[in-house]
């Protein structure tokens, strides 16, 4: 039996045996919104600062889960939270791309710290948009949000590459009446044949081999498709095409919690001079480049990827004294 195979086996068994290792899945609801968040059942009995995770666009909030470290999915106090609109989340029936804003997200995200974490402060880990997000949280909620690392995150939504391609076609700018009709084709078939999404996610990484042969990305990859077929795919065009519109450059130098920029040397989806000077804009970060990676570097580098993350907070984000 093959190593990838025997690693999703033995995750399901540990899951399923391990009380502390169960998983629920939480709704929050707020201005017509249902924002979906994964968590373990003991969160509240675990202390010290909530990882808050949140997924690129796209993804969906059980992706984070199959790839952390067992002893850290077991024992950490952390929280997996959806982007709006993205499935099993929903969002309002007059979405359009006018509602993604900072506002937007900051007003699902201080809910989500309300509803589930109440009196908890955050480091958050955001992917890509998720990276975003978490810069504008820390603006809103800067006494909750006391570090941020921005993974492939942004300022500004203005994409290249693939993902550029697809906001352009979210917003007929691309392919005119048929870029919303080839992405909803897309969709269904790469939800629908794991072969195709694996190779359509391997788009973004820099070293497919590492992302395609690795066994915690393969059953992140098979959640993530789980819930992306119940995706409201006219919502989620809306969310492509909006996106590109958001830019926060002239607030993010009031950011002052530590922020832990980084991306692979090769993301394909970022312009490469924006990730230096979003670290350099911010006041309190630190820059890293992985070589010879792209934009998925907790598939790619997985390893170091939670090394690199759990060795920065450590450094950054003292523990308080209850």
């Amino acid at each position: 039996m093959r190593v990838d195979k025997i690693w999703i086996i033995l995750h399901i068994l540990n899951m399923s045996n391990n009380s502390q290792n169960k998983i629920t899945r939480t709704p929050v609801h707020t201005n017509g919104h249902t924002l979906i968040v994964d968590h373990p059942e003991n969160i509240l009995e675990r202390k010290g600062a909530v990882w808050m995770f949140i997924h690129g666009i796209a993804v969906t909030s059980a992706y984070w889960e199959p790839l952390m470290p067992p002893d850290f999915r077991g024992n950490q106090p952390w929280i997996s939270v959806s982007l709006p609109v993205h499935a099993p989340s929903t969002g309002p029936r007059s979405f359009s791309r006018k509602d993604v804003t900072p506002e937007l997200f900051n007003a699902l995200n201080s809910a989500v710290l309300e509803q589930i974490i109440p009196k908890r402060d955050v480091v958050i880990v955001g992917h890509s948009t998720g990276g975003f997000a978490g810069l504008c949280l820390a603006l809103a909620q800067p006494k909750k949000v006391l570090g941020i690392i921005s993974m492939g995150g942004f300022a500004d939504g203005k994409w290249v590459g693939l993902e550029g391609d697809m906001q352009l076609m979210a917003r007929k700018e691309k392919l005119g009446p048929l870029g919303p009709f080839a992405l909803r084709a897309t969709a269904w078939l790469t939800t629908r044949w794991p072969w195709l999404h694996a190779r359509a996610a391997s788009m973004f990484a820099y070293d497919k081999k590492a992302f395609l042969n690795d066994g915690p990305s393969k059953l992140a990859l098979r959640a993530m498709r789980n819930d992306a077929r119940l995706q409201n795919q006219d919502q989620l065009i809306e969310f492509f095409a909006g996106i590109r519109d958001v830019d926060i450059w002239d607030q993010i130098g009031k950011i002052k919690q530590p922020v832990f920029v980084f991306t692979g040397e090769f993301d394909p989806v970022i312009p490469k001079e924006k990730t230096p000077l979003l670290a350099k804009t911010l006041p309190n970060s630190s820059l890293l480049l992985y070589p010879g990676v792209g934009h998925m570097v907790m598939n790619e580098r997985r390893d170091d990827f939670w090394r690199d993350i759990i060795a920065w907070k450590q450094k950054n984000i003292p523990e308080k004294k209850s």
